[in-house]
């Protein structure tokens, strides 16, 4: 995203104001001309909006962990073989010691930036987690309401626009935090350092509803393209990335369809289902954002075209593509972690993120059917024939070239027993993804340098915004059912099919029962390895279950005489593992603010 172009000089001014007013033995030795007020700050737009700025660059970039190895993805989809790695953590059942590791964590986060890191942008990318710099964007966003009467000489346009940033970001941050540690109180006040603070937790659907008002305030006041607005024409044209109308329904959805799914209202109501009601208030937001994008205001990447959700090639500056509704701001060309996105011999770091063969398997084949139908077509005894094209996209198999300029011993995948990329340092499962990696980055053809430019995760794109709405409508309406004269549930997940030339869903699949199984299907293949299936199997209160938690391997020998699944591992996974645990000094603040259950 790039900075408010006339208020550059006043951002960095206003932190030197921080800093200076936080110190008083600092304070006493600066001139009078370095010390900036409020009024300074909150009268004028131009300054105001320097200071909503700042609460962009709160937004956790997942992919961002000082150590790369793909530590986003905790569910059954990979396997990772390192004592560091994120996934090893949760997998032992240790989230404390996995969400409070500061290296790897995207939960945890710091502010404490050494000074000879400040000029380092992409180490103030690494320093940022949900639970640190989550309250600290909350208070920033409170902040800006707290001062929005001081603004008195702007325009309605701009008063609404700071308000609906501020909105936006409360309830965002909010939702990030409850939807891993549950319920938490709902702060919308500015606090002293000496203030007594005794706020209890609110139940998962109450923090959610406080939520929803906010995502619906920012709803009414963001413009659906900042670049029909008068504020947005100082920017025109590098808009991309600022929060929308559409982010905010989007949001409102999704906060609203977690607060709806078995586990989060089976802890607030004790009904481990989904709430229809809910569900049918997340199908009306998710709906507004469909009406936007039927006024082109979204739209979904075409086939040829779908990378441009991960990376882009060849620009030279930060694009957000028409897909993505949401995204955090992109460091440094996002070059921190490339390696983790390519096999070791190949350039990457000391670990693999290798996709389980299960999780694999949730891949379909060319004519839409699962391969566990009998009439699929498919041959566990030649695998990887005739799967459908997102398949072939997302993962790379024994065989597939790896290099594309040169021929040498790393030009070929050799993912068989015994072969040369089949170990802990490269791929363990048999299986590698590429999901995030361009053909030439790697070392032999050097496609990483230059302009490349990586998303890797999105916080939220258009496609995922389809499948959220069928989902909803699914669960109050069935397959067929749709909202506010919308789509219905099962075109939603065909034009997602649509995109990558699958076929739609099957006849025998249109229950409401076998359609749920379905929409989880295709979450699993459209956002493979995006950071959503840990949540996603937490929130569908399944991650219990024998079939996921058991990580699969796929074994097959250099001339493919024999192909065996065998397990790996199992995830340690208690009713304790549905939230994160509270860090004991959080805990022991005060009475009201309780351990989560089994902690």
């Amino acid at each position: 995203m790039k900075i408010y172009k006339p208020v550059v000089k006043y951002v960095s001014a206003l932190f030197l104001g921080f800093l200076i007013l936080t110190s008083c033995e600092d304070y006493l030795d600066q001139s009078p001309e370095a010390v900036i007020s409020e009024e300074d700050v909150f009268t004028k737009f131009v300054t105001f909006q320097g200071y909503v700025e700042d609460i962009y660059q709160c937004v956790v970039d997942e992919t961002l962990g000082q150590e790369a190895y793909m530590n986003w993805n905790f569910g059954d989809d990979v396997i990772e073989d390192g004592s560091e790695s994120m996934v090893s953590f949760f997998d032992q059942g240790n989230y404390l010691a996995g969400w409070t590791h500061w290296k790897n964590s995207p939960f945890l986060g710091h502010l404490n930036i050494p000074n000879t890191n400040v000029k380092n942008i992409a180490a103030i990318g690494r320093a940022k987690g949900y639970w640190q710099t989550g309250w600290y964007g909350i208070r920033k966003a409170n902040t800006v309401l707290k001062n929005l009467n001081k603004l008195t000489s702007a325009t309605q346009e701009e008063r609404d626009i700071i308000a609906g940033q501020a909105y936006f970001f409360r309830a965002y941050f909010h939702f990030e935090i409850m939807r891993a540690w549950g319920g938490v109180a709902y702060v919308d006040s500015i606090y002293a350092p000496n203030d007594e603070i005794r706020m209890p937790r609110l139940s998962y659907r109450e923090c959610a509803m406080r939520a929803a008002e906010d995502f619906r305030k920012a709803a009414e006041l963001l413009p659906a393209s900042w670049d029909e607005t008068t504020v947005g024409q100082a920017t025109l044209g590098q808009n991309a990335g600022r929060i929308t109308k559409g982010a905010a329904y989007g949001y409102l959805g999704k906060d609203l369809l977690y607060a709806a799914s078995p586990l989060m209202n089976g802890v607030s109501t004790g009904s481990y289902a989904y709430d229809p009601a809910l569900c049918e208030e997340a199908a009306k937001a998710f709906n507004e954002v469909l009406k936007l994008t039927d006024q082109g205001y979204h739209g979904l990447e075409t086939w040829a075209d779908y990378h441009k959700n991960f990376y882009y090639i060849g620009v030279k500056q930060m694009p957000i593509g028409k897909e993505i509704i949401f995204n955090n701001p992109i460091y440094m060309h996002k070059r921190w972690d490339y390696g983790e996105s390519t096999l070791q011999v190949m350039g990457g770091w000391g670990l693999y993120a290798s996709p389980t063969a299960n999780y694999v398997e949730y891949f379909g084949m060319s004519n839409g059917l699962p391969i566990g139908e009998t009439d699929s077509g498919y041959d566990p005894n030649d695998p990887w024939t005739n799967r459908e094209p997102r398949f072939y996209y997302n993962i790379v198999k024994d065989g597939d070239r790896l290099v594309q300029n040169f021929n040498n011993a790393d030009t070929y995948a050799e993912f068989f027993t015994g072969g040369r990329h089949r170990n802990n340092q490269n791929s363990v499962s048999g299986y590698g993804h590429k999901k995030f990696t361009p053909p030439l980055a790697n070392q032999y053809d050097n496609g990483w340098s230059g302009n490349l430019y990586y998303y890797e995760c999105p916080q939220m794109r258009l496609a995922d915004v389809y499948l959220m709405y069928a989902e909803a409508v699914n669960e109050y309406a069935g397959p067929g059912g749709s909202v506010a004269g919308g789509m219905t549930a099962t075109q939603a997940v065909n034009l997602i099919r649509a995109r990558a030339n699958v076929p739609d869903v099957d006849a025998r699949f249109l229950s409401q029962e076998d359609f749920r199984e379905a929409i989880r299907r295709e979450r699993a293949v459209e956002l493979a390895f995006e950071s959503h299936r840990w949540f996603d199997l937490r929130r569908w209160h399944v991650s219990h279950l024998p079939q996921y938690r058991e990580k699969y391997a796929l074994n097959f020998d250099k001339n493919y005489t024999f192909f065996e699944k065998t397990l790996y591992n199992t995830i340690v996974f208690e009713d304790k593992h549905y939230w994160l645990p509270f860090a004991q000094g959080q805990v022991t603040l005060y009475p009201e603010f309780a351990q989560n259950p089994g902690w």
